[in-house]
């Protein structure tokens, strides 16, 4: 009688034990929480955006957003609070060029991010979700956010450049307005970050240049294809080579006389249609 009340003890605190193990695990996994958070959105689509939002695997939802053009963001939002590690977030976007008063053809998409747990600054101002949406459409959040952080894909900078060196020659060959030629340049650097995930604000525009001003098919020439494949992974050296090409190249391109080699094929949209190029067409 006595060794089955002492076995009886035993597997109680066996059962203890392990109750508490289990208690302690499930502690040191806790959750994140994040209260008194804002937002702000980094919109590298080719597409205006319309707002979004950011929800948990707890129901918590945060929004933030508003009509940010290519290349635009940066409003921040406040005040929310989210939880956890895996997070849904959801937007609107659509092309102004395509905007009506009958049909503003708004189309909604969504993407799982995932975040590790990360320590909540003490100052509430720097609480920042930051969302970044890139030309695929998938998303990164950053937190805290980095409001003084330059673009992971620059379209501003390159479409400011491009207008700073070529707007005669833009305006000679386009029918655009300066909102129209930025969301011109801001499609071919959606391109360049598609094609062959170009970052470097050099590379983007010269990329820019050429494509908009030199063949709208210019990677598709070989010797192109080649600096394009061997300048991975290596900002600026696109640029570089491409500021440098043989006359002869670059004459071929000018002229369109060359034989095509395969480029990436950019998935059905992702890329708005192109606007009306000649300008005696608009």
């Amino acid at each position: 009688m006595l060794n089955k009340k002492k076995r009886s003890r035993s597997v109680f605190r066996m059962l203890e034990a392990t109750l508490l193990v289990l208690t302690l695990a499930a502690c040191g996994k806790a959750e994140p929480l994040y209260s008194g958070v804002s937002t702000m959105g980094r919109n590298y689509l080719p597409y205006n955006m319309n707002g979004f939002t950011i929800t948990d695997a707890y129901g918590n939802k945060a929004s933030g957003g508003g009509d940010d053009p290519p290349g635009g963001g940066g409003g921040i939002a406040c005040c929310y609070k989210l939880k956890g590690t895996e997070f849904t977030v959801k937007w609107d976007y659509y092309d102004v060029d395509q905007w009506s008063p009958e049909n503003s053809h708004i189309k909604h998409a969504e993407a799982k991010v995932s975040m590790p747990a990360t320590a909540t600054p003490d100052k509430v101002g720097m609480r920042i979700f930051e969302v970044h949406f890139f030309p695929d459409r998938h998303v990164e959040l950053q937190f805290p956010g980095g409001l003084l952080d330059p673009s992971r894909v620059p379209v501003v900078e390159v479409s400011r450049w491009m207008s700073q060196h070529y707007e005669k020659d833009l305006d000679a060959k386009f029918a655009d307005n300066w909102a129209e030629s930025h969301r011109r340049i801001a499609r071919v650097v959606a391109a360049a970050w598609l094609k062959y995930r170009l970052t470097d604000q050099k590379d983007l525009e010269q990329f820019a240049y050429f494509a908009l001003l030199v063949n709208n098919r210019f990677d598709a020439q070989s010797e192109v294809q080649r600096i394009l494949q061997e300048s991975k992974d290596q900002p600026g050296q696109f640029a570089k080579a491409m500021q440098n090409l043989p006359k002869d190249l670059l004459d071929d391109l000018k002229r369109d006389k060359f034989e095509a080699v395969a480029v990436p094929v950019i998935e059905d949209g992702l890329l708005p249609p192109p606007r009306t190029e000649a300008k005696q067409n608009a």
